[in-house]
Order: structure tokens, then C-alpha cells, then sequence
């Protein structure tokens, strides 16, 4: 999870470094539109990372589910097998 994280701040600040070399290296017309791709590229880059937020937690939430109802199963069989 560290490392992903690290990998992620560092895409991240690259693409923002590509971005302002770009930007300080065109005219107004080209910056205008440079803007524009950009906060399109950011916004579409947040709801995927919004979605794979979402989607991990689900499945973490499975996960959980399943741990919860094989301790619950192992509980029982040992209760069972204790009361005999």
C-alpha cells in the first residue's frame, strides 16, 4: 500500500511537471486550451481514482465478510465438538 502510494504522488507529479513546462512554453491560445485539457484529464483522473477507491473497498469489504463467517463456522464446529 506504501508503494502504491508512493508510485501514485509520483505519476501525479510528473504529469504536474509536464503541465507547467507546457504551459509556460505556449502562447495564450495554446494555454487557454492546455487549461481546459487539463482540468478535463484531472477530473477524469479523480472519479477513476474514485472508482478504484470504491471498488477496493468493496472487496475489502467481501474479504472481511468472509474472514467474519469462517471464525463464526470454526466457533460453532469447536463448540460443538467441545459439548460432546
Amino acid at each position: 500500500m506504501k508503494n502504491s502510494s508512493l508510485f501514485i504522488g509520483l505519476g501525479v507529479g510528473l504529469l504536474v511537471g509536464v503541465a507547467i513546462g507546457l504551459y509556460v512554453a505556449s502562447d495564450e491560445e495554446d494555454k487557454a486550451k492546455l487549461l481546459d485539457d487539463i482540468k478535463t484529464k484531472m477530473d477524469d483522473a479523480k472519479q477513476s481514482v474514485s472508482e478504484a477507491v470504491k471498488q477496493g473497498l468493496e472487496e475489502l469489504d467481501g474479504a472481511i465478510e468472509t474472514v467474519k463467517s469462517t471464525v463464526q463456522d470454526t466457533i460453532a464446529q469447536k463448540e460443538a465438538e467441545a459439548a460432546v
